[in-house]
């Protein structure tokens, strides 16, 4: 019974993460009125990891290790890929069609954890793709026409990037802890969008911010950064890698509802039946063929964190 409620409070991080993201969606496109999208990166993660340090610099530094900094190198790389190309898609294409295709994270996970911890990819998880193309034919469709420029396929990097730091994290978080992977992710994203931002973007820009920009700034720092991020890497955890990847598919869900009151976004009856065809798609590709075979993995695992109860991380059951 405890471990049941502890389970549904970890669920329910996840699914809070979800709905400030995918507020944070149509809210970053605001930013991008008046501040350029390297900048607003960088704003963004300076403020966060700023926070992070002021308030857990302690922490952070006694649980910082050596032996933790390759596996803290590639979650932090590719999360700052992840952001770098969700921002350039919200700016080049609408805040719905950017969320629905950013959340194929979840098909992409089994997909790239069939390499990386060496798990196979089974028949449906290969049917539950095509159902997502076609989903993604409906819901970038124009007058019957498919289109697929710039802004979708940065969106689709970015779910891509999102799947594998993802995998990572779920790896390292129990040696690692989530207080430093939080804060490194927010730091390592700041530099690598201030060094694009140089390159590539004029500082004065930062002179021109409207209120309005700067308000979506700190909602992007403080929520979408720092509660997000703590709330991501606590339940990772506690719960399985699957049911993050199915929680995700939340997101679009909630980027499309603020979307409406925050930028007049909608979409049309093609775009709503591609998106059902996506979500159903990713809820086959990361539930229903391996539900059961992911409690087994559960039970087992409980039954082996004796020798290894010092990482103080044991998943609880799905």
């Amino acid at each position: 019974m405890e471990n049941n409620k502890k389970l549904y409070m970890y669920r329910s991080f996840i699914l809070l993460q979800c709905l400030i993201w995918g507020i944070g969606n149509p809210v970053t496109k605001i930013g991008l009125n008046t501040i350029t999208p390297f900048y607003c990166l960088t704003m963004r993660f300076t403020l966060a990891f700023l926070v992070f340090i002021l308030f857990f610099g302690k922490k952070i530094k006694e649980d910082l290790t050596k032996e933790s900094l390759p596996g803290l190198f590639i979650i932090c790389l590719f999360n700052a890929v992840s952001f770098i190309f969700s921002t350039l898609s919200l700016q080049a294409t609408a805040a719905n069609i950017s969320g629905f295709l950013m959340a194929l994270s979840v098909v992409f996970t089994p997909l790239l954890s069939a390499v990386v911890l060496k798990k196979k990819t089974n028949l449906k998880v290969i049917s539950s793709i095509a159902i997502v193309v076609a989903g993604m034919y409906f819901l970038c469709g124009n007058s019957g026409q498919f289109q697929f420029g710039l802004g979708e396929l940065f969106a689709l990097l970015s779910s891509v990037s999102l799947a594998i730091t993802l995998i990572y994290s779920s790896k390292h978080v129990c040696s690692i802890g989530p207080m430093v992977i939080s804060s490194a992710q927010a730091g390592f994203t700041a530099l690598i969008s201030f060094i694009f931002a140089l390159f590539f973007e004029d500082p004065h820009i930062l002179f021109q911010v409207s209120a309005s920009g700067w308000g979506a700034l700190i909602y992007l720092a403080l929520g979408c950064t720092c509660i997000a991020y703590m709330l991501q890497n606590c339940a990772l955890k506690q719960v399985s890698a699957v049911f993050v990847s199915l929680a995700f598919c939340m997101e679009p869900i909630f980027t499309a509802l603020a979307s409406y009151p925050l930028l007049g976004e909608t979409l049309s009856l093609k775009g709503i039946s591609g998106a059902v065809l996506i979500l159903t798609g990713t809820i086959i590709a990361s539930v229903l063929p391996s539900y059961e075979e992911e409690k087994m993995e559960s039970v087992i695992e409980l039954a082996d964190t004796a020798p290894a109860q010092n990482t103080g991380c044991s998943k609880l059951l799905p």
